[in-house]
């Protein structure tokens, strides 16, 4: 009988012991973000320090983007479990093979433009018709080529690196930026807004949905908890973030500390409030973090017809979330 209820014990506590460890494995996860830190991802960070991952059981670990880090190819590699990009980058990715879904959206409108100087004679998107445009390299090009197609022109186009010197140099007639980054480097560097001609995608036919949060659907199949979880935790640093300017400011200079990054408290303030423009609204997070059908539809038709994609993806094939809401 002794030897009975010990080998009873002992089993119990086997069993008891693989199941914390799945258990752990499940909630230990990992999320890359697709740029080094800075203010545009402050409620992922905000998100940690406050304990809001672990709230949902999550043991989360940010991975910091980066040139030489593709969010794709973590997720497909196994490196990472979630990652943040943009619509159009993901439906790319899943057309060429990848079973990527969508779980929550963030970014819901375009931040990306084109900047020329005004007074240069070009007042609309034709006039850069033979222009040289600077842009950057993969998905950034999406956008802006599909506009050059849909208004007839061609520009050449000259390789961006992370600096607008060719701009402010005037060796090329426009630039691509980011509303909340490159934008406010060019007003930084001296000149006024009248002196520049901004032309926000934004207004166009080609407002694309930008951050999202994104897995492979198999990592949804195992930790659906896990994925719920990382999304209203995310929701909910965001709304805190915007509610406490400062001290998530500090959180995000934390971060680039680490990230041994420089520190432009100011530059970094601008990109926290537009941020902010862009993701809330009315007191909350834009659209409730989904992804809606109409948004998604216009990009893959866009895709589509640009030739970008070749294949129709399904709305309720690559969205799913927010779950339990």
């Amino acid at each position: 009988m002794k030897l009975f209820v010990t080998l009873v014990t002992l089993t119990f506590a086997l069993l008891t012991a693989q199941a914390n460890a799945t258990q752990r494995d499940a909630d230990t996860i990992s999320l890359i973000l697709q740029w080094t830190p800075q203010a545009q991802f402050s409620g992922y960070f905000v998100a940690l320090e406050k304990g809001f991952y672990k709230e949902h059981g999550l043991d989360l670990t940010i991975i910091p983007g980066g040139p030489d880090k593709g969010v794709s190819d973590y997720l497909d590699s196994g490196a990472a479990d979630f990652g943040t990009m943009f619509l159009s980058t993901a439906l790319e990715r899943r057309d060429a093979g990848m079973p990527l879904v969508n779980i929550g959206q963030i970014i819901h409108h375009s931040t990306l433009m084109l900047i020329a100087r005004a007074g240069t004679g070009i007042e609309t998107i034709a006039d850069l018709d033979q222009k040289k445009v600077s842009l950057w390299a993969n998905e950034f090009q999406v956008q802006p080529n599909l506009l050059f197609k849909k208004a007839g022109i061609e520009v050449e186009i000259v390789p961006l690196a992370s600096s607008m010197d060719l701009f402010l140099r005037g060796a090329v007639s426009a630039t691509s930026a980011m509303w909340y980054n490159e934008y406010h480097t060019i007003l930084s560097s001296g000149l006024r807004k009248e002196e520049l001609q901004p032309f926000f995608f934004r207004d166009t036919a080609f407002d694309f949905p930008e951050d999202g949060i994104y897995c492979l659907e198999d990592t949804l199949k195992r930790y659906p908890e896990a994925a719920d979880g990382l999304l209203k935790a995310t929701l909910k640093g965001w709304l805190y973030a915007f509610a406490h300017e400062e001290e998530a400011l500090d959180i995000v200079a934390h971060y680039m500390t680490d990230a041994k990054l420089p520190i432009n408290r100011v530059h970094q303030r601008w990109m926290f409030r537009r941020m902010r423009d862009v993701i809330q609204v009315d007191g909350n997070i834009a659209e409730g973090g989904i992804l809606g059908k109409i948004s998604f539809d216009k990009v893959s038709n866009h895709l589509l017809d640009g030739g970008v994609i070749r294949n129709p993806v399904e709305y309720d094939k690559f969205y799913k979330g927010p779950f339990k809401q």
